[in-house]
């Protein structure tokens, strides 16, 4: 299909990114749908139906062939139930494996195609360089430009050699400031040259090995920004035609599809007058597609291109590069509905899963030399959550039942080894713990789960506090979540690891390693 064969609506629609709506079904022929784990309310397979079911009905009404797209950061589970969940990105940057990380692409595009997917808002290709920034942490797979490079390359080419488009976001990097673009507009505070060799390293190599899109992030990059908005400041790339199309676009040489993240969110808000001005201004910047754009989007850019304020060659240029991004999918000559998983499949996946989690655990400390975990020196084991996502103290009773197979005691103290928060005597402490032979801190986290920073506070503080008080020489802290846990609040603990991902294989794989059925890994992807 010609960018020429289509009508002016029937181009600026191919540039909208709509919500998939199981109720009501689009008529019009947009360019692509991004479905939510929300869709599916049961862990079933009639979920999983439900869902195969409703985005078929996209695919056949589309007219013009459809990008299916959601955020498979960590695997297909952690958008629809009934999928399988990868651990964190930063568990698959501490295995340090090419192979595995090839094998977690791979996965995900298989388990993608399975439901009707075929695009992929990930990786996430930010590096953790700020331990303070509330969204990126496990979600990044480290923060060595070009260790993350060599393994992203490996994971955007397991997803678009077996039929997903792969995402890279979010240029021009997060993980640099301590806010959260979410909810307001953040800042990559390099310099350029220092963004050349770290930020922009990764989004380079991942353009010049054929990346096929690109997600702007609602992040300013103030040292290569010339232009200075109405109120002084610099404006998010997702508005900075600078950034989009000088940079990315020009200098960088990126000829793919350009995304703009939520339009939704806080960090593109207040730029201009209505959120109608901004959606337009963003495509006017460079953005190709636009997730979300308001009701009056197509009509506003029907004007806008008529009365000459956008250009028809910028749009024809960004109906070129999603036409051209399907046609590289194939998605004009076969049949894109849902694939169907093979026995083989499910076992790769399955295998994909287990290795990511257990050649990641790592070791940072064993200075008692408690490892390895046995039940003839360490009978009765009390496991204590630390954690303000409700959710992970599933995974806590998790940790209990594998550590309970493998011939321990164990004592879940889900509100911590004290009788209350308050005027708690430390005899009563003192005594508690003495009745355990060990202690296991289990600290789960995960951003944006809530909202905010990942610090603890109130209870979860309150037990941070009182696990320094007694018993450290016989007390094991694991990271389930933030790597910096360690050295924020766990610096004197004599033992320590992080696992980086809450999730059910990750739990499992540190009882592995702490029995010593597996070993340790040594390679940490964030320094500490």
């Amino acid at each position: 299909m010609k960018v020429s064969d289509l009508s002016l609506k029937e181009k600026i629609l191919q540039t909208i990114v709509v919500r998939v709506d199981k109720e009501n079904f689009i008529s019009d022929r947009v360019g692509a749908a991004f479905f939510f784990g929300e869709i599916i309310t049961e862990a079933d397979e009639m979920g999983l139906d439900q869902a195969r079911s409703t985005l078929a009905q996209y695919i056949d009404n589309a007219g013009i062939p459809i990008l299916i797209t959601s955020d498979f950061e960590n695997g297909c589970g952690s958008m629809l139930k009934g999928l399988t969940p990868l651990p964190y990105l930063m568990s698959l940057g501490a295995t340090d494996s090419e192979e595995i990380a090839y094998n977690y692409g791979k996965a995900t595009a298989l388990e993608a195609r399975s439901v009707g997917a075929n695009w992929t808002f990930s990786p996430v290709c930010d590096l953790s360089l700020n331990k303070r920034n509330p969204l990126v942490n496990v979600r990044s797979i480290g923060d060595d430009p070009e260790h993350a490079a060599r393994l992203l390359k490996q994971v955007i080419r397991g997803m678009q050699e077996n039929g997903l488009a792969a995402c890279a976001k979010h240029f021009p990097g997060d993980g640099l400031d301590y806010r959260d673009q979410h909810i307001v507009t953040t800042n990559n505070d390099l310099s350029f040259e220092e963004w050349k060799k770290l930020s922009g390293k990764v989004f380079q190599e991942l353009i010049d090995d054929g990346v096929y899109s690109i997600m702007a992030g609602h992040i300013t990059l103030p040292d290569y920004q010339k232009e200075v908005f109405s109120n002084g400041m610099k404006l998010p790339a997702t508005l900075s035609h600078e950034l989009l199309t000088n940079l990315l676009k020009k200098e960088m040489g990126f000829e793919g599809v350009i995304v703009s993240d939520a339009l939704s969110m806080g960090g593109i808000m207040g730029w201009y007058p209505t959120r109608r001005r901004a959606h337009i201004e963003c495509f006017k910047a460079g953005c190709d597609m636009m997730l979300w754009p308001n009701k009056d989007y197509v009509n506003d850019m029907i004007q806008a291109v008529e009365n000459g304020y956008i250009s028809m060659e910028r749009l024809d240029d960004a109906v070129s590069r999603i036409l051209n991004m399907k046609e590289k999918l194939g998605l004009f000559e076969k049949d894109n509905h849902a694939v169907k998983l093979e026995k083989e499949d499910l076992e790769f996946i399955r295998k994909a899963q287990q290795e990511t989690a257990e050649h990641s655990v790592t070791l940072i400390r064993d200075k008692g030399n408690l490892f390895p975990l046995s039940p003839e020196k360490y009978p009765k084991i009390a496991v204590v959550p630390i954690t303000h996502h409700e959710p992970a103290f599933a995974e806590a009773e998790l940790l209990c039942e594998e550590l309970r197979e493998k011939g321990f005691e164990v004592n879940y103290c889900k509100d911590g080894l004290t009788i209350s928060t308050h005027g708690e005597k430390l005899d009563a402490l003192e005594k508690n713990i003495d009745a355990h032979d060990l202690i296991i801190y289990a600290l789960f986290s995960r951003p944006f789960r809530p909202i905010g920073f990942l610090d603890f506070m109130g209870p979860e503080a309150t037990k941070v506090m009182h696990s320094l008080k007694y018993g450290t020489e016989k007390s094991v802290v694991v990271s389930f979540g933030s790597p910096y846990f360690g050295n924020q609040y766990f610096e004197r603990a004599v033992t320590y690891v992080n696992a980086y991902s809450m999730l059910s294989p990750s739990v499992k794989a540190f009882v592995k390693a702490a029995v010593g059925e597996i070993e340790f890994s040594e390679y940490s992807p964030v320094k500490l």
